[in-house]
């Protein structure tokens, strides 16, 4: 199973069980801190696992991986107890921190009561970049302060891992790092993931459950694709951050929060600002620290050392012996745009790794045919570039054309093409709309 592959590389104890209907013994038997859980696995059904895990062992944490987003099966298993609910195609290194943050939580529920140091893994950001250099030497002065954080930059470049980088270097290094991603859950859902909601408070609320605010006390709360947030979400966000206090959903009483604040976002937030998409005064308050992050189009000297790393990163986990790559496929990988940045050059190097017949990597295992100095190169979305005066019509129609391109590959499936074309799902869909009202 490609899970239990990929943890049992990263030092993890794992067990699958290959039938859903022995899901739930199994649980009772080994009493593991997580679990994995596809909704297509035979014989299992996550609603009645979830609520059978509750009165079974309430301490494991539960992941649910499904192959269709569907709003309100994610809605009634997050209401029950689910830690995530996460998408197919899966990109692993999200399963990977999903699952760490669960630890995190697990760790700090001992049965006394007390808080317990989670398990640590190092943050490594490699750069030989003056301008990285110098953001990190900026982050690493402010990491310890209680100042919110603003971390702007492209999909792909890094933002979550700059954003691990200043927890760890803060005094609350030893609390939790507890993360939302704003655009991954509709509106109802993400008031009752980051303020709570008490038991009753509306039909499915089967027990209280503790917010996002509440499990990341004396922590850090990391809010990603924060510029998503509906609007009047970032009004009760923003009365949270002033009075350091939540009001779950249908409690009658205030809980006293202190949480350090770490926003991310790919679009320029003056943009949204201005096109009243995100409130001004809640862009002060976050923008306290602002980091921007350069595309690594823009860091060229960042190519080579990554690719070294990379390599040496997936030849461990593949059990792979590639010793590095020829002079020629580093020459096509620093004349590349990479518009999806070290995400989209992780990718090609994996599958490189995984793909060649020598112990260095050549142009032809790159696979990547379309990448010459003459052919033409998809663009992003004005939307997403944070240099947004850029604009003329033909970059319009070019735009156009590769949004229905990535939705042909796809079969029509946003999700999945939003996450090609490295952007969310919210924006994807109002781009179509536009070019609906535009025929």
């Amino acid at each position: 199973m490609a899970y239990t592959a990929f943890f049992e590389g990263l030092g993890f104890l794992v067990d699958a069980v290959p039938e859903g209907s022995n899901a739930v013994a199994h649980l009772s038997e080994k009493k593991p801190d997580i679990v994995i859980a596809d909704e297509t696995t035979p014989g299992f059904d996550a609603c009645d696992f979830l609520e059978k895990q509750h009165h079974v062992h309430s301490r494991c944490k539960t992941i649910i991986i499904t192959p269709e987003p569907v709003v309100d099966n994610a809605v009634n298993l997050m209401k029950n107890g689910a830690l995530d609910y996460l998408i197919k195609p899966l990109d692993m290194r999200q399963l990977e921190l999903c699952v760490r943050r669960g630890l995190c939580l697990h760790q700090g529920e001992s049965k006394n009561g007390e808080s317990q140091s989670p398990p640590k893994k190092p943050v490594t950001i490699i750069t030989r970049d003056q301008a990285m250099q110098d953001m990190l030497k900026m982050a690493e002065r402010v990491a310890d302060s209680s100042a919110s954080v603003l971390i702007q930059g492209e999909s792909g470049t890094g933002k979550e891992l700059f954003a691990r980088f200043i927890h760890e270097k803060s005094d609350r290094s030893s609390q939790p790092f507890v993360a939302i991603n704003c655009a991954a859950l509709p509106e109802n859902l993400l008031e009752s993931e980051l303020f709570g909601h008490e038991k009753g408070a509306f039909t499915g609320a089967v027990f209280r459950k503790i917010g996002k605010f509440e499990l990341a006390h004396k922590g850090t709360l990391f809010l990603d694709e924060i510029t998503e947030m509906q609007y009047h979400l970032q009004s009760k966000l923003l009365r949270v951050l002033q009075e350091r206090t939540v009001d779950r959903v249908g409690g009658t009483q205030s809980v006293a929060v202190d949480v350090r604040i770490i926003a991310t976002t790919n679009r320029n937030a003056r943009q949204a600002v201005e096109n009243n998409d995100f409130r001004q005064d809640l862009f002060y308050r976050l923008n306290t620290i602002p980091i921007l992050i350069p595309p690594l189009r823009d860091r060229i000297s960042d190519i080579k050392i990554l690719c070294d790393f990379l390599i040496k990163k997936y030849c461990r986990l593949d059990r792979r012996n590639v010793k590095g790559m020829t002079d020629a496929a580093l020459s096509i990988l620093t004349r590349y745009p990479f518009y999806g940045n070290v995400r989209e050059l992780e990718n090609i190097i994996h599958r490189a790794v995984l793909l060649t017949s020598s112990d260095r990597i050549r142009p032809e295992d790159l696979m990547m045919d379309d990448a010459g100095p003459n052919e033409e190169i998809a663009v992003p979305l004005p939307e997403e570039n944070l240099h947004p005066d850029v604009g003329s019509g033909s970059l319009k129609e070019m735009e156009q054309k590769m949004i229905f391109k990535t939705l042909d590959q796809t079969e029509g499936n946003r999700t999945h093409a939003a996450k090609i074309l490295g952007v969310s799902v919210r924006t994807l869909r109002n781009k179509l709309k536009e070019y609906k009202q535009a025929d």
